[in-house]
């Protein structure tokens, strides 16, 4: 067979592949068209109505006028930068360590970290909230960066691991000749050649931290620390009458991450595949 008939037969099985999963996307899709499709309409009425008259933005506006959905989103932004950094910076050090220097016992470590996938946060949440507490730290940044960083490793771990193996192991030895330490050939080199990687693990714990509801729903109680996946209830009774400025409220909510992930899509998925080669 020639190479423009494979090509041919490949672009077919690709285009049959995406119009299989078309309907996947669609069912995945539809609860965010009707949320914002809610959140625009001007009566309860009209939620689920689909003509494209009526349309407004005078929840959104007036959701956003009317609550603290600002200071929500600075705690939620400080928490998930904050443990987005520690997860990126810790993870790279331990995987790159993992992946070329051989110790005793190197095994069992990696085993130890990687067992943190299976492990379910509401496992874990009594003795957590009781370590909170005796540390003095509830309502606090703290006490939500640390736990996301904790449940964040295990991946990071993985991913970036698997980043450094499929880079030729020639680079580190050239890098060594001239002089440069680890540490040089770690940031100056590796970490720059596992970008992919790097982006796929930020929107990865981005997403963790950003849409944890249980958690914060534990350790941030005074109303000052809230974040963003609190705003539902913390506005529920200001908005029970008004269907469409609670989903206003969702909605506003939603779109930071959905628009980072239709904008960093493409690394992503290729930090992923490239995690999954060795």
């Amino acid at each position: 067979m020639s190479r423009t008939a494979t090509s041919r037969v490949a672009a077919d099985r690709l285009a049959w592949s995406h119009l299989a999963l078309l309907p996947l996307a669609v069912l995945w899709l539809l609860p965010i068209a009707l949320l914002l499709n809610g959140a625009l309409r001007t009566s309860t009425a009209d939620i689920f109505s689909l003509s494209p008259s009526g349309l407004t933005l005078d929840n959104l506006v007036a959701v956003w006028r009317e609550t603290d959905l600002l200071r929500m989103f600075v705690n939620s932004t400080v928490v998930t930068l904050a443990s987005v950094a520690a997860v990126v910076v810790l993870g790279s050090l331990a995987g790159f360590g993992l992946a070329y220097y051989r110790f005793r016992g190197s095994g069992v470590v990696l085993l130890v970290l990687l067992s943190g996938i299976m492990l379910a946060p509401a496992a874990i949440i009594v003795p957590l909230y009781e370590l909170i507490l005796d540390l003095g730290l509830l309502n606090s940044y703290t006490a939500l960066v640390g736990p996301y960083t904790a449940l964040g490793m295990a991946a990071s771990v993985l991913l970036y691991r698997n980043a450094f193996l499929a880079l030729p192991n020639e680079l580190r030895e050239a890098a060594s000749l001239d002089g440069a330490g680890s540490f040089r050939i770690y940031l100056r080199m590796y970490l720059p050649l596992a970008r992919t990687a790097t982006v796929t693990i930020a929107i990865l714990q981005g997403l963790a931290a950003w849409n944890d509801y249980i958690l914060a729903l534990l350790f941030m109680t005074d109303g000052r620390h809230e974040t963003v996946q609190l705003a539902f209830i913390a506005f529920q009774g200001q908005y029970f009458s008004s269907l469409p400025k609670q989903f206003a409220v969702m909605a506003i909510v939603m779109l930071p991450v959905l628009i980072i992930f239709l904008v960093a899509q493409r690394a992503f998925v290729s930090g992923l595949s490239a995690g999954a080669v060795k």
